[in-house]
């Protein structure tokens, strides 16, 4: 029901003055207004703007005279933490958004790919470029560190964590995301696309330890054999938590080097979330903390439209 409802601002069959009247007076409500409801749905709305058959490019014009500041968001289910409602100063955020849940930013350049994602980010992603003036930015690659590199282990009966084998995977996973992004981005344009950083790890390590499962990143990235999975990844030698934000790092700082060489934008969405020690900062993983590989949307709601707003601006 929500998303058909989110549907209707974008609409074709809805009268332009109507969409946009629905757009702004959620985009624009008080931050106080509703809160968990509003931002909830706001999510759904930022999606429905970049289906196939919205009314986006009609309604967007009209939404910035009323003091919108439209962007758009392509990423795994990370991203979420970019579709924020916010308004500073008679401007509201309006968010753009293509999710895809478990994504990783290797496969995007396959056609073939078992997500079958890469075809549509590209989409999406074309479909923003054709806007003046709408900085895009890019969140991927925490699902190949955090499991896609995890379950190749397990394919390959690597129970012994290898740097070198981390540092290869790592490599190879830049070089095809940066070349899915130059081959979908002309040059002209990339100055006007961000590339984004990973989050540094939240899972505990004794989450790992009890063999940690997503289900969903299960059966887009998991071995054809899943028996005893959870035991199998129990066995495994996992980095702690401290080593594994220190690969997260060590993986954006390749990656900004990349991006940049090929014109791209670059944004550190990684040191903002840490505390004084180093790691993630508890502050901003809510109840669910160290059992989810999310940070909690509620608690880091301020933090992340801190950190927006610059980069919009």
């Amino acid at each position: 029901m929500a998303e058909a409802c989110a549907r209707l601002p974008w609409a074709e069959r809805t009268p332009n003055a109507a969409g946009l009247a629905m757009l702004a007076g959620l985009g624009g409500a008080p931050l106080s207004a509703g809160y968990r409801p509003l931002d909830g749905f706001w999510t759904f709305v930022a999606r429905a703007g970049l289906e196939p058959d919205s009314a986006l490019e009609r309604r967007l014009p009209g939404l910035r005279r009323l003091g919108a500041r439209p962007y758009g968001i392509l990423g795994d289910s990370h991203g979420r933490h970019l579709i924020r409602r916010g308004q500073r100063h008679g401007t509201w955020l309006a968010p753009l958004a293509h999710l895809a849940s478990s994504a990783s930013a290797r496969g995007l350049g396959r056609a073939d790919g078992r997500s079958g994602t890469g075809p549509k980010v590209a989409a999406a992603l074309e479909r923003l470029l054709a806007i003046d003036d709408l900085p895009i930015l890019m969140k991927f690659g925490q699902v190949d560190i955090e499991f896609v590199q995890v379950f190749k282990r397990l394919a390959a009966g690597e129970d012994r964590f290898s740097p070198e084998a981390f540092d290869a995977f790592a490599d190879e996973t830049i070089a095809l995301y940066v070349a899915f992004l130059a081959g979908v981005v002309p040059a002209a344009q990339r100055s006007r696309v961000r590339v984004l950083s990973l989050f540094p790890p939240a899972l505990s390590d004794d989450s790992w330890r009890e063999g940690y499962l997503n289900a969903h990143m299960v059966a887009v990235h998991g071995p054809p054999d899943t028996g005893d999975l959870t035991a199998r990844l129990g066995r495994l030698d996992i980095p702690n938590l401290a080593q594994r934000t220190a690969l997260h790092a060590a993986f954006n700082e390749r990656l900004q080097a990349a991006v940049e060489v090929e014109g791209f934008r670059w944004g550190d969405d990684f040191s903002p979330w840490l505390g004084g020690d180093g790691l993630l900062d508890p502050a901003w993983l809510g109840p669910a903390a160290g059992r989810d590989h999310h940070l909690d949307l509620p608690a880091a709601r301020w933090r992340a439209l801190d950190w927006l707003w610059p980069i919009l601006e």
